[in-house]
């Protein structure tokens, strides 16, 4: 008797269990944040009006960086977006109805960007509705104004591939039930406008925890740890709060200059952070780009901080013994990257990056500079009508122990960074093909 009432109490729960499963599935869970105002279209007049702002807000978003290929039309999509699960490629979202947002209906916008659930079901959080979802309703139907107006693109959309070429659209709600909090715009009314701007560009529509915010094994942005650094792409993403900020040497005048250009003395903008200053940053207007600044160099008590100085050399990298792997980064430097970088790491305008003061050889992670030695950087045309040369790959030049001992000089000398790098760490990455 007692077996028989277990069994009956398993399958209850196995019963219940499948229940619950059924209803996330179908997103009954899930209510729509959409204003009510949303269910009525905008005249032709409003839509008019909204224009200037919608585009503002469309660069601040970055959206086209992330809807248009390199060499291809304005937000007619295809760019590819690497998952361990899949490639996705981003969408259409001109104003074609065949394969754009044509046919998206101003509440229908809203509900992308609020709720990520577009007109074929559940977005994939490669939209960053997650952070989005913020977007008030007023700047959600400038945006919906402004991109209806650009040219429609007749560009079909490409397949995915891996597992989102299945029909796995409905059970992201179990992903949004996990990772999809219920947010709000920040606002601290003891805090000055310009911050409280920041503040709504870089929670929001910015999605700048996208890229510099943990994940965690659902790929979902790990908010305990918001703007802390993150990995993409095989790179290392710094940490971008205030105090690391500071420790690196910026200041307002410093940030708002490499967002509004590219390039400050902390280095130069490259991988995924220079599609944000070329397509985004860079085009904004300067007092938006500034409150981006001011809020992200704010502390948590309210305080701007300050710059703090470059590191100076270490010991073990400033006077190397003679035949240790420390003097063998130092030679590999002088033979390699002196020509461009200079011997005293001061860099060349307009050919190379300094390396004393640059903010990647400070890096806790050595990650990313030891993917940039071994994969290099294209040649790179910025805002401000610089340019930087392109930096071969040395992965076919230089073996795994010279790419460490290389690396952990640079770091030594000009980042502060006194942890030696292994082979080990560099034969993990990802090398460059001929």
């Amino acid at each position: 008797m007692k077996s028989h009432g277990l069994r009956n109490t398993i399958l209850s729960i196995i019963a219940l269990a499948v229940l619950v499963g059924l209803l996330i599935l179908f997103g009954v869970f899930r209510t729509t944040s959409v204003a009510p105002q949303a269910k009525e279209a905008l005249s032709q007049e409003q839509m008019q009006a909204l224009i200037p702002r919608g585009r503002e807000l469309a660069l601040a978003g970055d959206c086209f960086g992330c809807h248009s290929q390199s060499e291809g039309p304005m937000g007619a999509g295809g760019l590819a977006i690497s998952t361990p699960f899949g490639t996705l490629y981003s969408t259409n979202i001109t104003p074609d109805k065949q394969y754009g947002i044509g046919n998206y209906s101003r509440e229908d916008f809203h509900r992308a960007l609020r709720d990520g659930i577009g007109k074929k079901g559940n977005l994939y959080p490669a939209m960053p509705y997650v952070y989005t979802h913020i977007t008030t309703p007023d700047d959600l139907d400038a945006l919906y104004a402004y991109l209806m107006s650009i040219p429609a693109m007749p560009v079909p959309n490409k397949d995915n591939t891996g597992v989102f070429m299945l029909p796995v659209r409905p059970f992201m709600n179990f992903w949004n039930l996990v990772n999809f909090p219920a947010r709000e715009a920040p606002h601290n009314s003891a805090r000055s406008a310009e911050w409280n701007r920041g503040a709504y560009l870089v929670n929001g529509l910015g999605h700048c925890g996208s890229c510099h915010t943990p994940m965690n094994f659902m790929m979902g942005p790990d908010f305990s740890h918001h703007l802390e650094g993150g990995e993409i792409d095989g790179l290392a993403v710094p940490n971008i709060t205030a105090e690391a900020l500071a420790k690196h040497g910026f200041d307002v005048p410093t940030l708002t200059q490499y967002l509004a250009t590219g390039v400050a003395p902390q280095g130069t903008s490259f991988a995924g952070m220079f599609t944000v200053t070329h397509f985004s940053t860079s085009a904004m207007e300067e007092d938006d780009v500034k409150a981006i600044a001011t809020y992200l160099l704010t502390d948590k008590t309210g305080k701007l901080l300050e710059p703090s100085a470059p590191p100076a050399p270490l010991p073990a990298a400033a006077s190397p013994e003679p035949g240790s792997d420390m003097d063998k980064g130092r030679l590999a430097y002088m033979s390699a990257c002196s020509g461009c970088h200079g011997m005293r790491g001061e860099g060349i305008p307009n050919v190379a990056p300094a390396m004393k003061g640059n903010a990647t050889l400070a890096m806790d992670n050595p990650q990313t500079l030891i993917k940039v030695v071994l994969n290099g950087i294209p040649t790179q045309k910025f805002a401000n009508g610089q340019r930087m040369y392109a930096m071969p790959p040395f992965a076919h030049k230089l073996s795994d122990e010279e790419v460490a001992d290389l690396v952990s000089w640079i770091r030594a000398e000009w980042g502060g960074q006194g942890q030696p790098v292994t082979a080990e760490e560099v034969s993990k990455q990802q090398s460059a093909v001929d």
